[in-house]
């Protein structure tokens, strides 16, 4: 039996000086990555379209480095989306969750700060589970980030975003079993440059920003980009403390040194520190029919058995983004970090170095059991770092042959130290855990792109991944070693200059990981997906427009799931996995250029992802009014479970449609310009969970902005913008929830609600 959650239903810094003064020293001024991108840097590079046609009504070029090198994104046989940063700014994306508004094939589920991506329907819900990395991983500035949390992935000084989809395992290896995104920065110019922006929001946000470049020399140039936000208000309230709830901070810094010692060299060094605090993305609520304790629970005060409480989003009133929660939960990250990439021009090739380090310190406070009472609660106090190292050996620009050469190492060590738990369910004592994971991953790697005939090419490529495990806490203690080949391979013909097919069959790999709270368990097995795409690149009329599209079939091997385990000393829930999946799907996505200054945009996506086995999926069932369960074939339980278990159902996160449509108008008048821009996005319905019980209405979103620039100041911007303008009320995450005496359910935290606000820029 489905739950539907039916909404929709109304319209209706502190941050410590001296780790900054200290990274700024090392790291020539460091820099994170956040805020508005209604309040971001408006120029994109030439080489990037922008959402506006240009003086010829042609559309702009766009260039990506999706082959680890530039190249004209019409040519380049991969399926990749890229967007500057006036694109960006109109369309109302400030995080990296937002471009799902943009990109109908990426779905960004968020839980306690961390952000969760699924490409083409594949993705990794446990992403946020401490030492487990995302399927589809991301890049800020040629740097992999093994965790992705909010602190780091607002958008600012933003010069593009590359979205690849499919599996990456040959160019980006480490964990881009479902593609990988790419934020790139603005480097420092050689004129200098100053931007301010200040921006107020309803909920009390305030946010404002600065970016400065300037030359220090012929040879030396940095820049520095600064940015902070300030939600005082929340979208709902506590009805058990009165306290607003789904507020937020965040102040972020990074930094850019440029140098050029000769032609032949360059040398680009990066520094950044981030810091961030809030709830948004919390789970806040119970589903109806959830338990509003454990059953088995026989305190004082509570009741018993359990009562179930609906939830707030059937509750009559505007209760949707409010909490029955007694505890203030936030999420806390503070993390700092540096890279250096050096880029050499060698007689014969190209080198290029890319090194970096990152730490980040994290609290999460959870209120587990939702409820008024103080009966099971928890703080993560968590560390994570990095140390990264590849280098590269490519073929010179212009090279009949294209080729490239490469060995990357990652060192990670993440730990909870500790995870308290506390509340009347410890007997109002604490339990501490502590648990740590330490990955070395290596790998080596090679790809060529060479012609067969003057308008068909072959590529080919390879990559040896070895992945060693260590994990141990105070109980347990184990190692373990991955190894896999990955490939692919891509034959793509020019019909004409501006139309190109591709064919391609790749093979992904996702490592193995420890579930760490608590670590009490070997690693899930890695996940492995076989990829055959078609794809169709087309520019027409002039290069007036722009009409895209792929076929796709992906077949998994041991897919990573998550489900509850009831078993441990403490319940939770854990990494491991389903035997088999497969999904497949098309997408087209086109672009207009109407008439000088306005375009049209649209993109469809279908999905159709399947468990082909899944055996041991846990269920849940209805048992009169509340929810019971997990059973599974194997053990049995309340719940009646298929034989075949999740065979068939639907894979979690996974809409079959999806789609977004947008406009863009700039406008030259006497008195200045004009910049308007409006998109729509949907989102079809979508399982949480592998057996389906939870389903995730249909969300549309409405973003609107509005720009003017006047003649007379031609220095000064002032916007208005608007985002969800039709108020939907959905999920932006749903996950089982667990208790001492067994499962209780599942929590919600709810998306945001409608939101504006107005901006002023200024620039020198």
């Amino acid at each position: 039996m489905n739950n539907h959650i039916n909404r929709s239903r109304r319209s209706k810094i502190g941050t410590p000086i001296g780790k900054l003064s200290c990274a700024l020293l090392v790291c020539t001024g460091l820099t994170p990555l956040p805020v508005l991108a209604q309040e971001a840097i408006d120029n994109a590079p030439e080489s990037l379209e922008t959402p506006d046609a240009g003086s010829s009504g042609q559309l702009q070029e766009i260039v990506v480095t999706a082959q680890r090198r530039e190249q004209k994104l019409q040519d380049v046989p991969v399926s990749v989306s890229a967007f500057g940063a006036e694109q960006l700014q109109a369309s109302g994306v400030a995080t990296v969750k937002d471009l799902t508004f943009v990109e109908p094939s990426l779905n960004v589920p968020q839980v306690v700060g961390v952000y969760l991506p699924f490409l083409r329907g594949i993705g990794n819900a446990a992403g946020g589970n401490l030492g487990n990395e995302s399927s589809v991983p991301v890049y800020i500035d040629d740097m992999y980030y093994t965790r992705l949390t909010t602190a780091y992935l607002s958008i600012d000084s933003i010069e593009r975003v590359e979205v690849l989809k499919g599996p990456q395992g040959t160019l980006f290896g480490r964990n881009a079993s479902g593609g990988a995104i790419q934020i790139f920065t603005k480097d420092p110019g050689i004129t200098p440059e100053v931007k301010a922006t200040i921006g107020y929001a309803n909920y009390d946000r305030w946010s404002g920003q600065v970016y400065a470049s300037t030359p220090i020399s012929d040879t030396l140039s940095w820049n520095i980009s600064a940015a902070g936000t300030d939600q005082r208000e929340g979208w709902g309230n506590s009805l058990a403390t009165g306290r607003d709830v789904y507020r937020e901070k965040l102040a972020t810094v990074r930094s850019k040194l440029l140098w050029e010692p000769t032609d032949l060299t360059t040398v680009k060094l990066v520094g950044f520190y981030a810091y961030s605090k809030g709830d948004i993305g919390m789970v806040q609520d119970r589903h109806s029919g959830t338990f509003a304790t454990s059953p088995q629970v026989n305190l004082p005060g509570y009741p018993n058995p359990a009562v179930s409480l609906p939830s707030l989003a059937d509750v009559p009133g505007d209760f949707f983004h409010d909490t029955r929660a007694d505890l203030q939960q936030f999420a806390r990250t503070e993390g700092y970090g540096a890279s250096i990439r050096i880029d050499q021009e060698l007689e014969f090739a190209d080198l290029v170095s890319i090194t970096g380090f990152r730490n980040s310190d994290d609290l999460i406070r959870l209120d587990a059991d939702i409820t008024g009472q103080n009966f099971f609660n928890g703080d993560l106090n968590s560390q994570d770092k990095q140390i990264t190292q590849e280098l590269q050996l490519k073929s010179k620009s212009g090279s009949n042959i294209d080729w490239i050469l490469g060995a990357y190492y990652l060192r990670s060590l993440v730990k909870y130290d500790p995870i308290v738990l506390y509340g009347d369910a410890f007997g109002g004592g604490t339990i501490e855990i502590r648990s740590r994971q330490v990955i070395n991953s290596y790998s080596v790697f090679g790809q060529a792109t060479a012609p067969i005939t003057d308008r068909t090419n072959l590529t080919l490529g390879l990559r040896y991944n070895i992945d060693d495990l260590n994990g141990s806490s105070p109980t347990y203690s184990d190692s373990e070693t991955f190894r896999k080949l990955t490939w692919k391979g891509v034959i793509d013909h020019s019909f004409t200059d501006d139309v190109m097919a591709f064919v391609s069959v790749s093979r992904g790999y996702k490592s193995g990981a420890y579930k760490t709270f608590p670590l009490d368990a070997p690693p899930a097995l890695p996940e492995v997906i076989d990829s055959y795409e078609i794809g169709l690149k087309t520019e027409l009329l002039d290069r007036r427009l722009r009409l895209n599209g792929a076929l796709f079939w992906n077949d998994i091997k041991n897919p990573q799931v998550l489900a509850v385990d009831i078993d441990g000393l403490i319940p939770g829930i854990i990494l491991t996995n389903a035997q088999k999946a497969r999904i497949k799907g098309g997408e087209i996505s086109v672009e207009a250029a109407v008439a000088d200054g306005f375009t049209l945009r649209g993109a469809v996506t279908y999905l159709d992802g399947e468990y082909r086995e899944y055996i041991n999926a846990p269920f849940y069932c209805l048992v009169g009014d509340s929810i019971a369960g997990p059973a599974t074939a194997q053990d049995g339980g309340p719940c009646p479970v298929p034989a075949d278990g999740a065979t068939g159902n639907r894979l979690p996160n996974v809409s079959k449609w999806s789609f977004n449509a947008g406009a863009n108008y700039k406008h030259f008048s006497d008195i200045g310009i004009w910049v308007a821009d409006v998109g729509v996005s949907y989102t079809g319905p979508f399982a949480w969970n592998p057996d389906n019980f939870i389903i995730e209405d249909s969300v549309t979103l409405v973003n609107a902005s509005l720009s003017f620039t006047p003649d007379s100041m031609d220095w000064l911007t002032v916007g208005i913008w608007g985002k969800n303008l039709t108020d939907e009320e959905y999920y932006s995450v749903t996950q089982e929830s667990v208790g001492p005496a067994g499962t209780a359910g599942f929590q919600a935290g709810a998306a945001a609600p409608r939101t504006y606000g107005v901006s002023i820029s200024a620039k020198f």
